[in-house]
């Protein structure tokens, strides 16, 4: 069973917070929706940590 792809708000989110957590940007990317979802979770606990 092949995994949905990453949605179209979750790339945007994503290029968004790549660029606020000053890192490359991977939206371009073809993730699928649970690895797009852990990346953006990962850059908000990320920038999170910083403050």
């Amino acid at each position: 069973m092949e995994e949905p792809m990453m949605t179209e708000a979750q790339r945007d989110q994503l290029k968004t917070l790549c660029q606020k957590a000053d890192v490359p940007d991977k939206s371009g990317e073809l993730l699928t929706q649970e690895g797009a979802q852990h990346f953006i979770d990962d850059l908000k606990k990320q920038m999170a940590e910083r403050k």
